[in-house]
């Protein structure tokens, strides 16, 4: 599997980069909102003491449903990472029960 690493230049062009070398994708302009609020809840986070630099957002029919981070620390739970705290709140019974319904999308960071 290839690991992603989101790179924001100065003037704010998004793109994430492979471990590959050579090989590099642009970012659609819809994403970076996504992106960007996964970034915000990364340090929002951290600034909680509730985990580590990570964020993530899930998204449908272009529209953020939930958005996350780590929880780990706050919920004394290994498995609290930002991206699966966000499935868990996702699939609570509010939104849909225990199946995800319809194409969602998770746009996750690691700050």
């Amino acid at each position: 599997m290839e690991e992603a690493q989101v790179v924001e230049s100065k003037d704010g062009t998004i793109s994430v980069a492979s471990a590959f070398a050579g090989h590099q994708e642009a970012v659609q302009d819809r994403d970076h909102k996504f992106l960007s609020k996964a970034v915000e809840e990364a340090y929002q986070g951290v600034d909680c003491g509730h985990g580590g630099p990570f964020g993530a957002v899930v998204v449908r029919n272009d529209e953020i449903v939930v958005s996350c981070h780590n929880m780990v620390l706050d919920y004394t739970d290994p498995t609290a990472h930002a991206e699966v705290t966000a499935i868990r709140e996702v699939t609570c019974p509010v939104y849909c029960g225990y199946q995800l319904h319809g194409v969602y999308s998770l746009h996750f960071v690691d700050t």
